[in-house]
């Protein structure tokens, strides 16, 4: 079954003790990056690629497995590179996600009608990827211990002339040892609009935004990695702190990407002891944003 992974913690946030800077000339609000107002964002009044870099100094040495811009203005043919890198002069990158699109293959081969026009190369037109959020993720293959995030944007065939950045995911995300069980319910969208008839018959609609949700159960957790993550997850993000989840990180990219949004966590647990040192846990996730 699937390989979720839940981003905890999210080291480009402040904690009580480290509080990451963010540096980049030319740049408006970047303390943005590292708040907790999903909305808000940073803002480059350009798109040329000096200026559209930035770098993000974690504060510490931190672990990292997946990097990930959820929120931003990118256009059908706009791409990042994130560079992890131990040193303060960016030259020894212990990561490097090289140039990746945000709107690369969204319909994998064979999942199209041939009329489409889409078909051909499997990318959206740009008429329906304007306005869509759709995230950059990169997920390492080993993760890697490092302090700064170097940050690089290829913002120049955006025709809004300007880069929107929100939120930066770097963490070294939860999974379990053990992919979660068969009969999870894979991320789909809930529309919460409601819709009444007037005496007349005509029909009306209170239209609201639609959102993801799913569910999984983790069946066979070590009490290491039930007291060691799970349990330290809850206690510190509970159910209202936002983090970017990844149903499956072995899925293809433009599956993936469809699976992975910011969420919190709308109920986990209680977990049960099926047997010896082995522990299940049901946890349930929606769309924050």
């Amino acid at each position: 079954m699937a390989n979720p992974k839940l981003c905890f913690p999210n080291w480009t946030l402040p904690t009580s003790i480290v509080t990451p800077t963010v540096t980049g000339p030319g740049w408006i609000d970047l303390q943005n990056l590292h708040g907790e107002v999903l909305s808000e964002m940073a803002r480059y009044p350009g798109t040329d690629l000096p200026g559209t870099r930035f770098v993000i100094d974690l504060g510490t040495l931190r672990n990292v497995s997946v990097l990930a811009i959820p929120f931003h203005n990118a256009g059908l043919f706009d791409k990042a590179r994130i560079r992890f890198c131990t040193d303060a002069a960016l030259t020894d990158a212990v990561i490097d996600t090289d140039w990746q699109e945000f709107f690369g293959v969204i319909y994998p081969y064979g999942t199209l009608d041939p009329t489409r026009v889409e078909w051909i190369d499997g990318r959206m037109t740009a008429e329906d990827a304007a306005g869509y959020m759709i995230p950059w993720v990169y997920v390492a293959p080993v993760a890697g211990i490092g302090r700064y995030l170097d940050v690089q944007l290829d913002w120049r065939s955006n025709p809004a002339g300007y880069v929107d950045i929100g939120q930066i995911v770097a963490s070294p995300a939860i999974t379990s040892v053990y992919n979660i069980s068969y009969g999870a319910n894979p991320p789909f969208y809930v529309d919460p609009s409601t819709k009444t008839r007037a005496k007349g018959g005509p029909q009306f609609a209170d239209q609201q935004r639609s959102y993801r949700t799913t569910s999984m159960l983790f069946e066979w957790l070590s009490e290491d990695e039930l007291y060691g993550n799970f349990y330290e997850m809850v206690r510190r993000y509970g159910t209202t702190k936002p983090l970017f989840y990844i149903y499956d990180s072995d899925a293809p990219a433009a599956i993936r990407q469809k699976q992975s949004f910011m969420c919190t966590v709308s109920s986990v647990g209680p977990p049960t002891a099926t047997n010896f040192n082995i522990n299940s846990l049901p946890v349930a996730v929606e769309e924050a944003f």
